[in-house]
């Protein structure tokens, strides 16, 4: 073996994995003596600044995808879990996550990130098999479904403070997340909610040219067509689960349409997912992985990690180099694609 050859071989076996790149992470963005992590480090961050709740759900998902590889990390899981109590506000009128820790809370919340957390405690109680991350995805779940009303012919609004529109990214979330605490509960009502959400947002926010999905509308009737790919992510995911629950054929056949126009348009020959992280992540994880080259998409990702100053961080959108300011929820969105990933790969 050549020299070249033996470093090239040490260097592939010393390379950290997920689970050694996220604890480098987590160091990085402790703040408060470890309570918290902050929303985003250097450049003109607020060193002070708590994750917001959407960060904190994906900073959850991430470790639960990581303790799904390497049990050990239990302790870790519940460690996050407690942090993540902090942002519990138990005022009314329906009690839910705040959009940063207490108290004393903001009572800003929004009905979207609590979506994120009642699937991210699913998977944590099926990692724990603790039944009270199961009672406190209900609860949250039970604020999420607060934030319907029949305006515009039902659907969920984005924002508790601010019902000014309905969001796709409240209502494909909420849809799945009917479905998340259904496939442990059988209550056969959140399988019809899961049902009526899909169906409005199909009917309200879909472009009928390609299947995806614009981002909201409004009260008054404007609809905003920027298309994320998470939305097409969760609404792809929640149709996979309805036709895998053999709710209805229709619904595989809309999984199919979806995935082929979002393979299409986000994925590059390159690899690369073409939107930002947070985005990003939830398509890399919903698409089919015999429909694209997940492998390039792993290796892109990988090659963009920061260096120097900015070691081991990565940038806000897939495959791009981190700035001087990175945000936490970009590093958890890129930890949970690639243990998603090495999951898949088992």
């Amino acid at each position: 073996m050549t020299l070249l050859a033996a470093l090239s071989c040490l260097f592939t076996q010393t390379k950290p994995g997920p689970a050694e790149m996220f604890d480098t992470i987590l160091s990085k963005f402790q703040i408060r003596q470890g309570r918290f992590l902050a929303e985003s480090i250097g450049g003109d961050s607020n060193p002070d600044q708590p994750m917001f709740n959407w960060g904190i759900g994906v900073t959850l998902s991430a470790e639960n995808a990581l303790t799904r590889l390497d049990p050990k990390r239990k302790p870790r899981l519940r460690a996050m879990l407690e942090m993540c109590e902090a942002y519990w506000n138990p005022a009314g009128p329906v009690a839910g996550f705040d959009v940063v820790p207490g108290p004393p809370f903001p009572t800003d919340r929004y009905y979207d990130d609590n979506a994120w957390m009642v699937m991210a405690y699913v998977e944590s109680y099926e990692i724990l098999g603790d039944r009270k991350w199961l009672v406190r995805a209900e609860e949250t779940l039970r604020y999420v479904l607060s934030g319907e009303d029949d305006k515009l012919g039902g659907g969920i609004y984005w924002k508790e403070r601010e019902k000014s529109s309905k969001n796709t990214c409240s209502n494909g979330p909420a849809a799945a997340a009917c479905l998340a605490v259904y496939r442990h509960t059988k209550r056969h009502e959140l399988l019809a909610k899961a049902k009526e959400l899909y169906a409005w947002t199909k009917a309200k926010l879909q472009d009928p040219s390609d299947g995806l999905f614009w981002d909201n509308l409004t009260l008054d009737g404007r609809m905003d067509k920027t298309k994320w790919s998470y939305n097409t992510a969760l609404m792809l995911r929640t149709a996979k689960e309805l036709g895998r629950l053999r709710a209805g054929r229709e619904f595989r056949l809309d999984a199919e349409r979806m995935e082929k126009s979002a393979v299409a348009r986000w994925v590059r020959p390159d690899g690369v997912i073409d939107d930002e992280l947070q985005f990003a992540h939830l398509l890399f994880e919903n698409l089919d992985p015999r429909k694209f080259d997940a492998v390039k998409s792993i290796q892109r990702l990988l090659g963009s990690a920061g260096t120097a100053g900015t070691a081991g961080l990565f940038g806000k959108r897939w495959g791009e180099e981190p700035k001087a300011k990175t945000m936490m929820i970009i590093q958890a969105s890129a930890i949970r694609a690639m243990a998603i990933h090495e999951l898949r790969s088992r």
